[in-house]
């Protein structure tokens, strides 16, 4: 049977360094074993099944070991498949506040049956008593530490202290926070706890009032203004030209309140929108699951757990048990990093990790197992925020847009994850696609004690598109002008500016997008299909809509590992986390131009690549060549294709230079030959114009493993701000080179360190490209088809079509199961998916699948749906990253659609067939 090779390593990393590793691998527990370096996973597949020609796969790297069953996720291991792990471990439940109105007292104990008495109960205030460090020696707990890591560094009120488990006589500050940890001793006694107590309220008790706790809004807010000069020069305003200083803040309130007024003046035709948008569940494959042991007799932490940003549960875990108060002292953490089983968002900085540290810690020295049933991932998981949101769109009679001003109000939820960058997002997306001469865009998030929102796929743009796609088809309707050539009188180019003022400096090839639509079936005949469908009694519409997703921060630090084996096979490391986007195979394949082979195994989640680089980001420039602006961040649906293929191409390339070819040129006795002289063919090295024989991999990993001193790996740095750093570097042995990086280290045989490689005359961005936003885009465009029945208001999607500009694409199937799964996710949360806030939603932890709607095959058109891509433009090599793009649009596209089929406009998601029977 062919297996997926696959990574799952434990790092020992920030404060110590790394001991002996083992190996978690990718089969049925009990069949682990270690490789010959006992470093990293070694899970033989000898056929290489999945892997095709160089930069291409036949199927996911992945996918046979996800559908034959084995051990990938988190959720399939226990303590006893785990080596050197005491064999016993304890299930955890854990009890979320259903009442943030009354202080929490306790718990009703006297509910748990007989054999539940041996549980133990951890609440809040018992966390802050003195307790014993494995010396014996007594320290009180820094609450002010721990309360600080808690708050997730947000300027909050004094009184609002978000503490892991919400101490007794204090009531939770947002519905699902932990009031309690209840460690069963077997899973026996966690069942029998379960069957009594998951979903019976009295086992919580509450009494008193709270003090109401204050709403705010989450740092930072956004606010842009842009004024375009008329006659084509800077900007009058904007934030990409002025910065967030003192100056800008003041003149914004006075050029805002002109814009609204010149709105509303009646120069222009003025189209207006109140949207609502509702909390969404991510509701990935696998709900959140982990194993964690704290080894006192080490003072070491491990853990097992399918998360989207690796590096920083690490640091913050660290954190947490930091400082000469902490009652437990933790030297080390060691993390298995798992495949997630969806993400998307919904596991990014996400608690649970924290959750699970602290569990075991207070475990008595046994493993502990914390895993979510749906109910619980429901009450307690990230979720797409719920947005409040009003524009006014005004555009002349020629159809151009002149101006527009948006007001967001976000609900962040109880903590501040990610919640203000996604409304920072969300500002730069309310101008959609479109060159617009004045804006005023406010954007925020704001605290409240709903369940958290996260950086859920879409990042703030499904919320913002959807206001002026939607405004754009009232003003083509409103003026007997047609949607597509509307926005084509609008479109951004290369050029142009965003409503934060930042410059377009790609092709985006919006026209051709709208083009495409314009000539296909599905608009071109949509009347006469109306007719069609009416003579069925059912309305029919054809909605049109289109995003400028920008993917990446902009700011983006990435790490790629690549290295031979000596049986010449290729390895690559990453960071990066595959949440079911198809990284793994994407960054497996990415070795091919440059090695000419693709890697026969990836490690993905690897959080201590980059401190192996030895680089700082704090106190420094790019004067310094051991400095960089960002290290790493976390794994995100759009940074595949980009982003983390640069650094692996980068990595590769580099290990071309410093390794293979100076084996090739020892093999051969050509000291001159050149990069450019070599040609990969049918896997191995040849040199066509020189007559010498073909070198395989394995040939050249035999002379590289010859001789202590020869390059068998590179590690590398890249940043990205609107440019990859790329600078020169000085190799001994090897030459000087550019790479398109800003750090390198080189591993050698025989050295137990590797070698640091700092830049020089290197290339950095300006300072003013930080204020950009972003300048990286997936423009995608969407029609979509559907039918309404006027009298039980069911909507039906009949067709789907999605015009994406990917740029170069790498795999074309996962691009097309991108854009399928991000069509079906987007219809869900425009038609279905339905998550009220506070306790009529899943805040009290009785909510499945059979409360909130997820789409299904028949929602979905799956025999309807199309993805037409855009070919590369020639000499183009840019991949985009589209995760995103894919479905920011098509909310619009349907609102856009029933307002073609019932004259009526829905704004508020989700557009339920009760709302339709309602305004028909």
């Amino acid at each position: 049977m062919t297996q997926f090779k696959s990574s799952l390593t434990r790092r020992s990393f920030v404060q110590t360094v790394a001991g002996v590793a083992f190996t978690v691998n990718v089969i049925p527990a009990g069949l682990l074993r270690a490789d010959e370096n006992n470093a990293i996973a070694a899970l033989g597949d000898e056929n290489q099944g999945w892997s095709a020609e160089p930069g291409k796969a036949s199927y996911r790297i992945d996918g046979l070991a996800k559908v034959t069953g084995q051990s990938i996720y988190a959720r399939d291991f226990h303590a006893w498949t785990m080596p050197g792990w005491p064999k016993g471990e304890q299930p955890v439940m854990i009890i979320r506040a259903i009442n943030v109105e009354k202080p929490f007292v306790g718990l009703e104990l006297g509910l748990l049956p007989d054999e539940a008495k041996s549980t133990k109960v951890l609440y809040g205030d018992e966390i802050t008593n003195k307790v014993s460090r494995p010396s014996g020696v007594e320290h009180d707990l820094d609450v002010d530490r721990r309360e600080d890591i808690l708050r997730g560094e947000t300027n909050l009120p004094g009184d609002i202290h978000w503490p892991f488990i919400v101490p007794r006589g204090q009531s939770a500050d947002f519905y699902g926070q932990p009031v309690a940890f209840l460690i069963c001793p077997s899973r026996k006694v966690f069942r029998a706890v379960e069957k009594a107590v998951q979903f019976n309220p009295a086992f919580q008790i509450y009494t008193g009032k709270a003090t109401p706790k204050p709403g705010m809004a989450l740092q930072p807010l956004t606010d842009y203004v842009r004024v375009a000069d008329p006659a084509g020069g800077d900007d009058i305003i904007s934030y990409a030209r002025n910065g967030w200083d003192a100056n800008y803040k003041k003149n914004a309130d006075v050029y805002r309140r002109r814009i609204k007024r010149e709105i509303g003046s009646g120069k222009w035709k003025r189209y207006c929108a109140d949207c609502s948008m509702q909390a969404m569940d991510p509701m990935f494959m696998e709900p959140e699951s982990g194993l964690a042991w704290y080894d006192a007799s080490s003072l070491s932490l491990t853990l097992v757990v399918g998360t989207q940003s690796p590096e920083h549960d690490v640091s913050d875990t660290l954190a947490m048990f930091a400082g000469p108060q902490n009652p437990v002292m933790v030297k080390t953490v060691n993390l298995v990093s798992c495949y997630p089983g969806g993400g998307f968002g919904g596991r990014d900085k996400s608690i649970f990790t924290l959750n699970l540290a602290l569990a075991a810690a207070y475990g008595g020295g046994r493993p502990v197992r914390l895993a979510y049933d749906r109910f619980e991932q429901f009450q307690a998981g990230l979720k797409r925020h719920a947005c409040e949101l009003s524009a006014k769109l005004a555009v002349d009679d020629r159809g151009k847009i002149q101006a527009i001003a948006v007001d967001m109000d976000f609900d962040g939820g109880g903590r501040k994850n990610l919640s203000p960058y996604v409304a920072q997002l969300a500002g730069l997306c309310a101008g959609g696609s479109y060159n617009i001469p004045k804006a005023a865009i406010s954007s925020q998030a704001n605290y409240s004690s709903n369940v958290s929102g996260g950086s859920q796929r879409g990042f703030g743009g499904p919320q913002a598109f959807f206001a002026i796609e939607t405004l754009l088809d009232d003003a083509a309707r409103d003026n007997g002008w047609d949607p597509i050539d509307l926005r084509r009188r609008n479109i951004l180019s290369k050029g142009g500016k965003t409503v934060v003022g930042g410059p377009i400096t790609e092709t985006l090839r919006l026209d051709e997008i709208l083009s495409l639509a314009e000539q296909h079936s599905l608009w071109r005949d949509r009347d006469a299909a109306r007719g069609f469908w009416r003579q069925r009694n059912l309305l029919y519409g054809v909605g049109y809509a289109m995003s400028m997703q920008a993917y990446g921060t902009s700011g983006d630090g990435l790490v790629g590992y690549v290295g031979i084996n000596l049986d010449g096979s290729l390895t690559v490391r990453t960071d990066a986390v595959d949440m079911g986007n198809g990284s793994a195979t994407t960054l497996a394949v990415t070795t091919g131009a440059y090695l000419g082979n693709n890697a026969a195994s990836i490690e993905m989640g690897d959080p201590n690549l980059f401190s192996q680089l030895q680089m700082t980001t704090t106190n420094g420039s790019w004067n310094d060549p051991g400095w960089t602006k960002k290290a790493t961040g976390s794994s995100s649906a759009c940074l595949t294709a980009f982003h983390q293929v640069h650094a692996v191409e980068q990595a590769s390339k580099v290990l071309f230079d410093t390794a293979i070819l100076p084996a090739a040129r020892r093999l051969w006795r050509v000291d001159g030959i050149t990069a450019q002289q070599t040609l990969w063919t049918d896997g191995a090295l040849t040199a066509p114009h020189f007559g010498l024989p073909p070198l395989s991999l394995r040939d050249l990993a035999v002379d590289i493993y010859g001789d202590g001193g020869n390059v068998r790996a590179s590690l590398v740095h890249a940043y990205f701000q609107e440019i990859w750093v790329e600078a020169d570097y000085t190799v001994p042995k090897s030459g000087q080179f550019h790479w398109s990086i800003d750090g390198a280290a080189l591993f050698t045989v025989g050295a137990a360190q590797p070698t640091l490689v700092r830049r020089a005359n290197g290339r950095y961005p300006d300072d003013a490209s930080a204020r950009y936003a972003r300048t990286t885009f997936a423009p995608c465009g969407n029609l979509l088809a559907l039918t309404v029945d006027g009298k039980s208001g069911e909507v039906v999607v009949r067709n789907s079509v999605s015009i994406l500009n990917a740029g170069r694409i790498i795999i074309p199937g996962l691009v097309a199961g991108q854009s399928q799964g991000g069509v079906a996710m987007a219809i869900g949360y425009t038609l279905l998916e339905d998550m009220p806030p506070g306790p009529a939603g899943p805040a009290l932890g009785n909510w499945n699948l059979h409360r909130y709607h997820v789409p299904m095959a028949r929602d979905v058109a799956l025999k309807g749906q199309e993805l037409i891509t855009l070919a590369p433009l020639p000499g183009d090599r840019t991949a985009k990253g589209i995760a995103e793009a894919v479905m920011c649009s098509v909310a619009p596209a349907i609102s856009n659609a029933l307002y073609d089929a019932t004259a009526r406009r829905f704004r508020d998601l989700p557009i339920t067939s009760a709302k339709i029977r309602e305004a028909l």
